[in-house]
């Protein structure tokens, strides 16, 4: 004998995800109170902008690294004298403000584990800089 049995709808898992996903947008594009996720829209928008931020970034950055592992020696002896041209050129490089030059002078003459690596040096210029 036959037995019935009710169908099996296939597309349930599918239509069950689609709504989780509309949902959650929705979530995200409410106008009337704050909410930490972004409009999602955008996101294409956010993920390339940053992108190209990240590459911009990454290119100062290694500019700045370089200058820095070539002229190690140099940098600290600027360093330790209170300025000089070649820490001038890496504040240059670095986009670090006139103003806060000085202060910074006195901040990296007083860290003792700055003349040890270029890579400590290129973070503390990087971080004051643009």
């Amino acid at each position: 004998m036959l037995e019935l049995r009710p169908s099996v709808n296939r597309l349930w898992p599918n239509i069950c995800t689609a709504i989780g996903f509309i949902v959650l947008a929705f979530a995200g594009c409410s106008q009337n109170a704050p909410s930490h996720l972004p409009n999602p829209v955008l996101l294409p928008a956010y993920a390339v902008g940053n992108a190209i931020h990240n590459a911009s970034y990454n290119a100062h950055r290694s500019k700045v690294k370089t200058y820095v592992t070539q002229n190690f020696e140099a940098l600290h002896q600027d360093i330790r004298g209170g300025g000089g041209p070649v820490l001038e050129m890496a504040y240059q490089l670095a986009g670090v403000k006139a103003e806060t030059r000085p202060a910074l002078s006195r901040m990296l003459a007083e860290e003792p584990n700055l003349a040890k690596d270029p890579e400590a040096l290129t973070v503390s210029l990087m971080v004051h800089g643009d």
